[in-house]
């Protein structure tokens, strides 16, 4: 099932919401796990744990990627003045690479650190390099660095589907529910476009 104005097909859906939620946690897991001080006896398994949920995200990050260069983006349910269409674009595009780019990174860091990387307790990296402190540094600078981004990138995102939702009522936020919304006539919209532009 293809992407429509009309409706999101259900793993354009799965994935979205999947990412989506599971990065925000993991950010703010992460954020939580850096706050504990190192001799607390459990952050060293809840670290493993996040290593291991980060490499299930590259996975489904990697899939969500192929998937929308095969399907395109999502046309606009409604018409949108340019620097919307330009904002709401780039917000896409930036959670997109980024959720492929937080998971590489901390893999990075880890690997550089001269670690090997488990996935629930079974082999998955061995170490592959002797520990490299410019790398590991760059690697985990850049993994806390799009950390905050991803969630100043959400915020903004939430922000657009509550505008969507609240205020063009086109119903963008129910069509990324799954829900089936009712065709919009273009002609309708351009005319709703030009008066909201003058």
């Amino acid at each position: 099932m293809s992407d429509t104005r009309e409706q999101l097909s259900p793993v354009s859906v799965a994935l979205h919401w999947i990412i989506g939620l599971t990065i925000i946690g993991m950010v703010l897991f992460g954020m939580y796990i850096a706050g504990l001080p190192k001799t607390d006896p459990n952050k060293l398994q809840l670290i493993f744990l996040h290593r291991s949920i980060g490499i299930l995200v590259l996975a489904f990050a990697s899939w969500r990627i192929i998937h929308r260069l095969r399907m395109g983006f999502p046309e606009n349910v409604g018409s949108y003045q340019t620097w919307e269409r330009h904002l709401a674009k780039t917000v896409q595009v930036f959670l997109l690479l980024a959720t492929l780019a937080m998971p590489l990174s901390g893999i990075v860091f880890s690997v550089a650190s001269g670690r090997s990387i488990e996935l629930f307790g079974l082999p998955f990296i061995p170490v592959l390099m002797q520990k490299n402190q410019e790398i590991a540094q760059l690697a985990r600078g850049t993994h806390e660095i799009l950390g905050k981004l991803v969630l100043l990138a959400v915020a903004f995102h939430i922000a657009g589907a509550l505008k969507h939702h609240m205020m063009d009522r086109d119903g963008t936020l129910k069509r990324m529910l799954g829900a089936r919304i009712a065709p919009r006539d273009p002609a309708v919209l351009a005319a709703a476009a030009t008066a909201k532009a003058k």
